[in-house]
């Protein structure tokens, strides 16, 4: 409405505010009338919105998943001896009878330390194990590092030249280099380097560092490494600078050199640190465990890998313990069946109708409705008056009819129940229908209202009205697979490729939209351009009457003024 200011009825006496309300309440029917039908189509939009979403997971997760082969070639593999593996098949398994037996399980290379004392330091454990003599000579270049001297104030001292005086600091150490090897021999390229001055935690990270997972752990007091790698491919070394086996060797190697003249060899010095730290196998003892590859032997052919699980011709095998064995020193062999997964493809097939059913009783309800003509969208007075109760119910039976006979659902409703009844023609030249397979709507009189669309399994035994029948789908597809197969491909086919095409972007419809949703956003942004002009036009209305008001209060002022004067020089004032 307008803003413009308002002259009261000062001259007149009249309620002039009272009046023009009046006058534009009289003339904001159209008004009114358009906010309520753009209401309606606001929830209109709401409702295909919602029914979209759900037709169209119907259409990708239920019609697509039914129109692929592979869907119905699921396989189930069981094994009697459930405590040495676990196994699984999928579509290429070989239906039948096979035998397993485990003959061991992988392992990861892991080395759990030997125990130090607590709060150790590299110059605790190897100050302990070493002589002082020995670690100068190991550690330490023989030099200190150089730093400047400075007063009690901490102001550098400077010689007469005015240099500054130097001082030995801190010893400079040297570290220990090993060489990180595979369970081959062969260089990973990584490094792990001790020093003298590490604590626990940095030799650690080096380890870290060199493709380990690596952990020192206080309360324990204890190195944990392990390979990132499993099974054999896992196993792993540690060698001086000259390649010689640090981990594992105990004997002087041939290639012995000294160090800085001292008589002690590069292998010694390298294997007393990793022995100080409980990082060699002797100290590890049976914390050092080498990897292994899983072996087991299926249908008497031995297969191997690094870890615990194996894929074999469709089946996927997890072995969890070695299998017994037998006098003769062969292994305990256990059956593994494989065979269709035919409770699989059953109940796919009675999720899809479940899921059918359900929007295919929805779109009948929501077509059949009877209009509501009676019932408009509520005005803000109206609702005032109204509980919320009172609001919601009579809001509902609006929402109810809107896709009342709708065109786009009429559309809909036909396509999938022309395909649903259609008969198709299997790869075998037999033709179905899916009362073939036990699959039938319920009789007019036994359907309930808006349900008579709706498909019921016979024999399912959660349905009450057809648990009682002969199973004919599931004998179909025990007996009969391919044809089977072939059916519901060809079913799901045509009403997935109907309802593409139904969603193919256009003027009136987006992509994946099943319903004009161009076309009703441009309706309603049409009648809010309507309600914007009908409010303009209210505007000039309540304001061409102030003005006339406004008129007349000037005219009756004047008037007034008169009198008054008139009245003064008769002396009646």
């Amino acid at each position: 409405m307008s803003n413009r200011m308002r002259m009261s009825g000062i001259n007149s006496g009249m309620d002039t505010q009272s009046i023009v309300e009046q006058l534009v309440q009289a003339k904001s029917t159209k008004k009114e009338n358009i906010k309520k039908e753009q209401t309606k189509l606001g929830w209109k939009q709401d409702a295909w919105k919602s029914l979209n979403a759900k037709l169209y997971s119907l259409y990708s997760d239920k019609f697509g998943t039914l129109k692929m082969q592979g869907s119905f070639k699921a396989k189930k593999a069981s094994i009697v001896d459930s405590s040495i593996a676990s196994v699984t098949a999928d579509g290429s398994a070989v239906n039948g009878t096979q035998t397993l037996a485990v003959k061991q399980l992988s392992k990861t290379a892991y080395m759990t330390g030997g125990k130090l004392a607590k709060k150790a330091t590299a110059e605790t454990v190897i100050g302990n194990y070493l002589s002082a003599d020995d670690r100068n000579k190991w550690f330490t270049d023989g030099t200190k590092s150089q730093i400047p001297k400075t007063d009690d104030e901490g102001n550098p001292v400077l010689d007469p030249d005015g240099n500054p005086v130097m001082e030995d600091g801190e010893e400079t150490y040297q570290p220990i280099k090993y060489i990180v090897k595979d369970g081959s021999g062969n260089p990973t390229g990584k490094v792990v380097a001790i020093a003298y001055n590490m604590s626990m935690e940095q030799i650690a990270e080096q380890f870290s560092n060199a493709g380990f997972n690596a952990n020192f752990d206080a309360n324990t007091n204890r190195f944990f490494i392990s390979s990132k790698k499993d099974g054999e491919a896992g196993n792993f070394t540690l060698a001086d600078e000259h390649g010689n086996d640090v981990l594992n060797g105990t004997a002087e190697p041939v290639n012995n050199d000294s160090l800085n003249g001292s008589g002690l060899s590069t292998y010694t010095r390298s294997r007393a640190v990793l022995e100080s730290l409980g990082l060699t196998a002797q100290a590890a003892g049976d914390g050092f465990i080498q990897g292994q590859n899983a072996k087991i032997v299926l249908n008497n052919v031995e297969y191997e890998s690094n870890t615990n699980s194996f894929e074999i011709n469709g089946l996927n095998i997890t072995a969890t313990k070695e299998s017994e064995k037998q006098d003769d020193g062969t292994y305990v062999t256990t059956n593994i069946s494989t065979a269709t997964d035919v409770d699989g493809a059953y109940n796919m097939i009675k999720d899809f109708l479940k899921q059918y059913n359900e929007i295919i009783n929805e779109m009948d309800k929501l077509y059949s409705a009877k209009p509501n003509k009676d019932y408009q969208p509520l005005t803000s007075e109206e609702k005032d008056e109204m509980s919320d109760e009172e609001i919601e119910e009579w809001e509902t039976k609006i929402k109810d009819s809107l896709l009342s006979r709708d065109d786009n659902l009429r559309t809909l409703i036909n396509t999938f129940k022309e395909g649903m009844a259609a008969a198709y023609k299997t790869s075998s030249g037999k033709t179905y229908s899916l009362s073939s397979f036990g699959i039938n709507t319920l009789s007019y009189f036994e359907a309930a209202d808006n349900e008579k669309g709706a498909y019921h399994i016979d024999g399912d035994s959660d349905d009450e009205k057809t648990k009682g029948n002969d199973d004919k789908l599931r004998a179909m597809l025990s007996n009969n697979l391919d044809d089977t197969m072939d059916f519901f491909n060809n079913l799901a086919k045509d009403i997935y490729g109907k309802l593409g095409d139904l969603m193919t972007r256009s003027d009136y419809r987006s992509f994946k939209s099943l319903y004009d949703d161009k076309a009703l956003q441009t309706e309603y942004d049409n009648l809010g351009k309507d309600l914007k002009e009908e409010e303009q036009y209210l505007s000039d209305y309540e304001d061409k009457w102030y003005d006339k008001f406004a008129a007349m209060e000037k005219a009756m002022e004047k008037v007034n003024s008169k009198q008054n004067a008139l009245a003064g020089l008769f002396g009646t004032g």
